[in-house]
């Protein structure tokens, strides 16, 4: 009898945790990007490509000075 009283509790509790009513999800609204984030980081990178711009001024100055400096040494 003991085991019979088990065996109705485990089927029980397995019906009942099956019939279990899952949380409802409202489905996400699908939002478009927000255009103000681009903004967001338009100073930095403006000043990155100036920074850019510098260097490779910078760089071509260089290669113009080793340039002459070979000239003028006679390689």
């Amino acid at each position: 009898m003991k085991h019979i009283g088990l065996i109705v509790l485990l089927l029980t509790t397995a019906l009942l945790t099956a019939c279990e009513e899952k949380p409802y999800k409202p489905p996400v609204p699908h939002t478009e990007p927000d255009k103000s984030a681009a903004k967001l980081f338009a100073p930095q990178r403006e000043a990155l490509d100036k920074a850019k711009g510098v260097g490779r001024t910078v760089e071509q100055a260089s290669q113009e000075q080793k340039e002459a400096a070979e000239k003028a040494a006679g390689y």
